[in-house]
């Protein structure tokens, strides 16, 4: 147990700064990879997570109804992946921990309008925490909306994300986000968030900000 003068807050702050690095391939393959820090702002947490996988895209959307991503994994009706994960965490009044996760998508996509898109990110992760084995279940659902004035575009998007602990039988954690994305030609993309996160950990509820930049090499759409 926690000491009573060491107990993280029952809402805390958490700042996500993270980094990906895309690569497409011949044959609508892409190549993933990244890391990224999660750091609490009002009480002593670390998390820092690095990983790489590999996906496949299928059947592209027409390309005549609606502004091109530059993401192109949205330019795809479907995409599905397999990846690794590797996490350490360090966090007062709690033990470190480091974790292992092969990690499988499958993200269907529909734009019901030139300028909205649908997806609905289903993951799947194997965990070994500590040597610990787990799995969990991951459906996340985003709304997108593309937006143009003048030259200048960007994406403003809404998503939830529940999460299903296969070895506690419960859905113990949800996310909920709003962001922007801003990209820039087919180079990159900087995305800026608020996230409202609630689960069965310390502390209970989690607000965050965060900032993903997004790197595009071979990204000829």
């Amino acid at each position: 147990m926690v000491p009573a003068h060491a107990q993280a807050p029952q809402t805390g702050g958490q700042g996500w700064y993270s980094a990906l690095l895309s690569v497409r391939l011949p044959s609508h393959f892409r190549v993933v990879a990244g890391g990224e820090l999660n750091a609490g702002t009002n009480y002593s947490y670390q998390q820092w997570t690095g990983g790489a996988g590999i996906s496949y895209q299928w059947k592209h959307v027409s390309r005549l109804s609606h502004f091109i991503n530059i993401d192109s994994d949205k330019e795809s009706r479907l995409v599905v992946g397999a990846g690794y994960e590797y996490l350490w965490t360090e966090q007062e009044g709690a033990a470190t921990t480091a974790e292992d996760r092969v990690v499988l998508t499958a993200t269907p996509r529909y734009r019901p309008h030139t300028r909205w898109l649908l997806e609905d990110r289903n993951r799947v992760e194997w965990r070994w925490v500590d040597g610990d084995y787990s799995t969990r279940y991951r459906n996340r659902l985003t709304i997108e909306r593309d937006v143009r004035v003048h030259d200048f575009r960007f994406s403003p998007y809404v998503s939830a994300e529940a999460f299903y602990d296969f070895s506690r039988g419960s859905w113990d954690e949800q996310q909920y986000a709003v962001g922007v994305a801003w990209p820039y030609r087919r180079i990159f993309m900087v995305q800026t968030y608020y996230l409202f996160q609630h689960c069965t950990c310390t502390p209970d509820d989690v607000n965050v900000f965060g900032v993903t930049l997004n790197l595009y090499v071979r990204n000829g759409l």
